[in-house]
């Protein structure tokens, strides 16, 4: 595609006034970039993309659909991570690695 994206002026713009327009905007974008990928990393990228828009479909806001997806980006990049480390272990195993135990302490009520 050799659009350029609207300014983001005019996608507010469409935000407000056209949120179905931004939406079949955003789904062109996105299809062009999965199509220009390279064949082998095309199934990947779509199922990456459907769990992206169940994300989306499933939270009660946007700002709670970006949450979300920002935590599997986060979670990839902990596998990636843990897969360039040598660590071939599933996250969880990998979280219970990182915790540290503390001694809480506690301070006598002083009287005022």
């Amino acid at each position: 595609m050799n659009k350029i994206l609207p300014s983001f002026e005019r996608l507010r713009e469409m935000a407000i006034q056209d949120p179905d327009a931004l939406e079949r905007l955003r789904q062109e974008y996105v299809k062009v970039a999965i199509d220009a990928a390279p064949s082998e990393y095309r199934s990947r990228l779509e199922g990456l993309q459907f769990q992206i828009d169940g994300q989306r479909r499933l939270a009660k806001s946007p700002m709670a659909s970006c949450i979300n997806i920002s935590k599997m980006m986060h979670e990839s990049l902990h596998q990636l991570k843990g897969f360039i480390d040598g660590k071939d272990e599933p996250i969880e195993e990998q979280k219970e690695e990182q915790k540290e135990e503390a001694m809480i302490l506690s301070f006598p009520r002083s009287a005022f």
